[in-house]
């Protein structure tokens, strides 16, 4: 299946940047050390934390064999180059990608997966699979190419939710979606023109929800694997949404139709 990483793609050396070898603040890393998940190589706390905080932080810690430091404000903020680290930073591994066959595998009756097309903002990257996973997507899928990678700003943004849905990069959106559309699943785009309005597609359907690059939207290669187009009706002058806010409207419908109605 195409879903496999491209070779060399699942596990990456820690890259230069600082900023992505260190996730920071408390919610981003006590929930990841709550996951589990996402393994961290360093444990680095303020001596100015409470002891509670300290306690839970280093207990957790301890339970998946993390080393901890104890160390100044200051120190933590040249570490991690940010200054509203909040005491706790964590110098983590290369982030854990899924398959796309092991979110395939796992799937229910009617899943519901998000395919992220280029999506290059690391805000808009996380802000999307925070509302994945507290929305009840099943998945994400990213392509290779021109995509951000899951890194510290998008584990903030996300609120730790990268910890808790499965996210696969694949090589070819294209090949996955029609593979999907084989295996019986609907591939729903969005496009301003389209004639389907977004309330009238069923979601109670197994469904993949196609959301597109913050500049040129859907590719057309991925527009034309689409089993629907639907639009998100809109009333302003302005032209378009932001691409965090149509995918999390786009996820809100699919939830209210699957269990509120």
């Amino acid at each position: 299946m195409v879903g496999k990483h491209s070779k060399g793609k699942k596990y990456k050396p820690l890259l230069g940047n600082h900023q992505k070898c260190w996730i920071w603040g408390r919610n981003a890393v006590m929930e990841t050390l709550s996951a589990g998940f996402w393994p961290i190589w360093e444990l680095h706390l303020s001596e100015q934390l409470s002891a509670d905080e300290m306690t839970l932080a280093e207990q957790r810690a301890k339970q998946l064999s993390i080393p901890v430091c104890i160390t100044s404000d200051a120190d933590l903020a040249q570490k991690c180059r940010a200054s509203d680290h909040q005491g706790m930073i964590a110098k983590m591994a290369p982030f854990p990608y899924s398959s796309a066959q092991e979110i395939i595998q796992q799937q229910t009756s009617s899943p519901l997966y998000v395919i992220l097309d280029r999506i290059q903002d690391p805000y808009n990257f996380g802000a999307i699979i925070r509302s994945a996973e507290i929305l009840g997507a099943h998945g994400v899928f990213t392509g290779t190419d021109e995509q951000c990678e899951v890194n510290s700003l998008v584990c903030r943004t996300s609120a730790g939710a990268v910890n808790r849905i499965p996210i696969a990069e694949v090589s070819d959106l294209a090949q996955l979606c029609r593979e999907l559309k084989q295996a019986g699943i609907f591939v729903v785009g969005t496009a301003m023109h389209a004639h389907g309005v977004l309330s009238n597609y069923d979601f109670h359907q197994p469904t993949a929800i196609v959301v597109g690059n913050e500049g040129s939207g859907i590719s057309r290669e991925l527009l034309e694997t689409c089993s629907h187009l639907v639009r998100i009706p809109q009333q302003g002058q302005t032209e378009s949404l932001n691409v965090a806010i149509s995918a999390s409207i786009l996820l809100y419908e699919a939830s209210r139709q699957r269990h509120f109605s």
